[in-house]
């Protein structure tokens, strides 16, 4: 068939027809579903829940973990799939954050990891990013907004200065890759993170052994969120266990009422790291992690411990205290300093 016989001008009129009624029906069908998909989001049983402007744990405990409270009742009072068809959609407003810390990305990211990993209910999560553009970055960064859209996202995510891991025992590789990146950025040889290695094998070890029992709302595993910035690196480990202060208090009810007389929580995370609960076998509580940790802060090796766990809010350099809110589980931040010659990271 030639090109300009009177054939082929009545095979493209023809074919260039049928490429507009595709294109038109296409669209068509695109814009019905995404109607139809609006549709059905706007009538799915849902709540909003908005961050606090100033979202973490750590700077802001009371408002932040009554957050998290407050989206773990909502999901308790979902009705499971036996009773109800709905789905329930879930929406996270980040839009007045004005300051994030790794701790609560982490926290947050179990609570949506925990109701995927719960059959019996169907929860939509859905998010946004926050007005302001260097917090957007480090969202994007951590990984953490990839997570919320994706439901098989694996939780691990790396970033040059940025560093999110999980697991479920203790994991060497996991440690010694935390290592490797402080080395990295320390500019330090391999002898230098030694200290470092023992202290993150330890807490692993420990989550495993006394965080979690069949009462814990959260599935055992525990997570570490590193951030180099210009002058330290930041450490949070986290594990969503029962606690350091319940776990203390169900060892050891009888010497804390009648020999030690703690009537603070916080406390009980002093006496945990300065090894004076023993069992019968002289072990120290939670293996040696807490008292070895305790050692290496007053060595200098790392600065600013915190310990937020249950009701008690511990600080070695800062004031200690009770809080008017429970944390489900456990955190411990610290930092290593960056001194003259070290490598430092530019914004």
């Amino acid at each position: 068939m030639r090109k300009n016989s009177s054939e082929y001008r009545i095979w493209k009129k023809k074919n260039d027809y049928k490429k507009l009624r595709n294109r038109i029906n296409a669209k068509k069908g695109k814009h019905h579903y995404k109607n139809n998909r609006e549709h059905k989001e706007r009538n799915l049983p849902y709540k909003v829940f908005t961050t606090p402007k100033q979202f973490s744990i750590l700077n802001n405990p009371e408002e932040t973990i009554e957050f998290f409270n407050e989206i773990l009742r909502v999901i308790e009072n979902i009705p499971s799939i036996k009773n109800s068809r709905h789905v329930y959609l879930l929406k996270i407003d980040m839009m007045e954050i004005e300051s994030v810390t790794g701790d609560a990305l982490m926290y947050l990211l179990t609570v949506m990891k925990n109701t995927k990993m719960q059959k019996d209910k169907r929860i939509i999560w859905k998010g946004n990013f926050p007005k302001n553009d260097k917090l957007e970055k480090f969202l994007k960064e951590s990984g953490f907004l990839n997570y919320m859209r994706t439901a098989e996202q694996n939780l691990i995510h790396s970033d040059e200065n940025i560093e999110i891991q999980s697991g479920r025992f203790m994991q060497g590789d996991i440690a010694k890759y935390i290592c490797d990146f402080t080395n990295d950025k320390l500019n330090k040889g391999k002898l230098y993170s030694k200290f470092l290695y023992r202290m993150l094998t330890e807490l692993m070890t420990n989550t495993k052994d006394h965080a979690y029992n069949k009462k814990s709302k959260f599935d055992f595993c525990w997570y570490i969120f590193v951030e180099n910035t210009n002058d330290k690196i930041k450490y949070t480990f986290m594990d969503n266990g029962i606690g350091i202060p319940t776990t203390v208090l169900k060892k050891f009810r009888e010497r804390i009422i009648e020999i030690l007389n703690l009537d603070k929580e916080y406390k009980y995370i002093e006496s945990a790291l300065k090894g004076e609960f023993r069992t019968e076998t002289k072990l120290e509580h939670r293996g040696t992690g807490l008292p070895d940790i305790y050692e290496i802060s007053k060595n200098k090796s790392i600065s600013n411990l915190t310990i937020i766990s249950n009701y008690a809010y511990y600080s070695k350099e800062n004031s200690s205290y009770d809080l008017g809110t429970e944390l489900e589980g456990t955190i411990l931040y610290w930092e290593i300093v960056k001194m003259k010659g070290d490598m430092t990271y530019e914004n």
